[in-house]
């Protein structure tokens, strides 16, 4: 080991350095190089391989009036430097996956280094080096990667990183920026913003720097002074961009539309807020042992709070541990203060996406914790310099010694075991098949789960399969009313209309105006081909009411149920009217006999059908 020390202090520092960036990109590429095989998969489908507006350069500044999600799907986020990025590399590769794949991981590898910069300000280089390792390697990080539309977290961190490492160069001294410097963090900030909404929190991370770690030469009230104008700038420009996202997104500042569940069960502030509570736990896990990893948080697998309750009092327990520790380590100053900036590095930029705040699109996304996971990494790194002075300040040699090599063999064990884990994981996002299959494996107790996995099942032909998740799922948690709907739409698409009756009524009865005339014209349909006219009659009106259904079919389905209803033997009519005459006046393929499925393939309790879901 000393003769190791000697070797690596005689070489030149600008030697020392290019070797250390050598090795972290060896431990990038090791933990996500076989990504760049994969194809696209889940949000990668819709955001960018069937997106067409990503697919050309031509008027690429459009992209700026545009939002991250395509309208059919919702028109949520406001991205459009992450947008350009897809755009760019979509034309150069002709559309081509491992294109945007092998970006993903160069991202990765520049972000690394970067954070090896940043922590090389505060901590030693060994350390700073094994946070960086860490960081390269680190299971949480494989779907920001591994998932092509995980690149927005890639770029803000890219942005993000350099920023603070900037300002803390000179907050750690007591000097005052220059005006480069600071316009420099501006341009960063900027660009961040418009890659991804989470970058909003950089003037709060400066603040947090400042009072954790500036220097004492001044007293703290005069050095927040000193920053105020960069920090009013970066506010400035942040309202900006604000006003910008509300534009596109017709008035809405906010993020993505919250998670289906907090819609449907409609969830308060304060019972959203204990819902994450209990989830604590779940962060700090994937933080510290990401052992196992889903692309599925959701209920029964995450308690949905209804009140206080048992269930979350670990991860309130957790919070105020990890918030109080937070406040303890600042008081010690020097490596107690490096590690609550970690920590308060963790806490805001989790913020966004928390649900604390405002509701999320999640209730946990692990590409979400790319940024957060250098926080609670810088922390380790101060408590484990900690732990090697202590060890320095051992009398006996022997012991040092052997601690010394434990202390090391242990290290790298764990970014051998951590590098090891981030290679199979993102073997599993190589397509939607081998991820959907995997996740109901991950996450067998999430009714999200099997429903991504019946939806994916339908697409491939195997509606046995298909029917069998979406079942299971609604078993699970029967109030996700896209669920319900999109199984009685695979039902429709068979022919199958009486099995995808029920469905579309308990979907309309947790949502009324669920996919709006456009849903309500489907029920139609199928009450028309169940030989149901008035029924029929009455969601075709609703239909009209709601707009956004082909009038043409709707005055059919009018048509047809008004030509039944006007008659005495309506019924009989309706009986023994055949399929291909049924088609002729719908305009599409003769359906497939009702007699395919006898029975609803779920049997629906009745009062889910007409009344929503209580009040939770």
């Amino acid at each position: 080991m000393n003769r190791l020390t000697t070797i690596w202090r005689s070489l030149a520092p600008r030697t020392r350095w290019s070797l250390l960036v050598v090795s972290l990109l060896l431990l990038v590429g090791v933990s996500s190089g076989n990504g760049i095989h994969n194809g696209f998969t889940y949000d990668d489908v819709e955001v960018i391989q069937r997106n067409g507006e990503i697919h050309t350069l031509h008027h690429w500044w459009t992209l700026f009036a545009h939002s991250y999600w395509p309208r059919a799907y919702g028109g949520d986020g406001y991205r459009p430097l992450t947008m350009l990025a897809f755009a760019t590399q979509w034309v150069i590769g002709g559309g081509e996956a491992w294109v945007f794949h092998a970006t993903n991981i160069l991202l990765y590898g520049a972000v690394t280094i970067a954070v090896l910069w940043l922590v090389s300000l505060v901590l030693p280089t060994g350390a700073a080096w094994l946070v960086a390792a860490l960081f390269a390697v680190h299971p949480v990080h494989v779907e920001a990667v591994a998932s092509t539309v995980g690149q927005s977290e890639l770029w803000v961190a890219l942005l993000l990183v350099p920023a603070m490492a900037i300002y803390m160069r000179r907050c750690l001294t007591g000097t005052a920026l220059s005006l480069g410097e600071a316009a420099a963090i501006c341009v960063f900030y900027t660009l961040g913003l418009f890659a991804k909404e989470h970058a909003i929190v950089l003037p709060a991370l400066i603040i947090a720097a400042e009072v954790l770690l500036g220097s004492e030469k001044r007293p703290l009230a005069r050095r927040l002074v000193t920053i105020r104008p960069l920090v009013l700038c970066l506010t400035l420009l942040g309202t900006l961009y604000l006003a910008a996202r509300s534009a596109v997104k017709g008035g809405n500042i906010s993020g993505f539309q919250p998670f289906v569940v907090f819609q449907t069960l409609d969830l308060s502030y304060a019972n959203r807020v204990l819902t994450m509570i209990g989830v604590v736990p779940q962060w700090i896990r994937l933080l510290l042992w990401p052992a196992r990893l889903t692309t599925e948080y959701a209920p029964p697998d995450i308690d949905i709070a209804q009140g206080p309750s048992l269930v979350q009092l670990p991860g309130l327990l957790l919070l105020v541990g990890v918030l109080g520790l937070a406040v303890v380590l600042w008081k010690r100053r020097g490596l107690g203060a490096i590690a609550s900036f970690g920590i308060a590095w963790f806490c805001i930029t989790l913020l966004p996406s928390s649900n604390f705040i405002i509701p999320a699109g999640i209730i946990i996304a692990e590409r979400t914790l790319f940024l957060p996971s250098l926080g609670a990494l810088l922390a380790i790194g101060a408590i484990a310099v900690w732990i090697a002075q202590r060890v320095t300040a051992l009398r006996s040699f022997a012991l040092r010694r052997n601690v010394s090599v434990a202390s090391f063999a242990s290290a790298a064990v764990i970014v051998i075991a951590a590098g090891a884990r981030s290679a199979t994981r993102t073997l599993v996002w190589h397509d939607n098949d081998r991820l959907f299959t995997q996740g109901v494996i991950d996450a067998p107790q999430s009714y999200r789960a099997y429903y991504m996995l019946g939806a994916r099942k339908f697409e491939a032909g195997d509606e046995r399969n298909g029917e069998h998740a979406y079942r299971h799922a609604m078993a699970l948690f029967p109030y996700d009313p896209f669920m319900a709907y999109n199984f009685a739409l695979q039902y429709q698409l068979r022919g199958t209309y009486v099995a995808a009756i029920p469905l579309y009524e308990w979907a309309f009865g947790l949502d009324p105006k669920l996919r709006g005339g456009q849903g309500r014209g489907n029920l139609a349909i199928c009450y028309a081909n169940a030989n149901r006219p008035a029924e029929a009659r009455e969601q075709a009106l609703l239909a009209m009411k709601y707009g956004g259904a082909p009038l043409w079919q709707l005055r059919r389905v009018l048509q047809y149920s008004d030509s039944l209803l006007g008659k005495p033997e309506a019924t009989t009519r309706a009986n023994s009217l055949r399929a291909d005459q049924l088609a002729a006046l719908f305009g599409k393929s003769p359906p497939q006999s009702q007699n395919t499925l006898t029975q609803p393939g779920l049997v629906v309790p009745s009062a889910l059908l007409t009344v929503a879901p209580a009040k939770h």
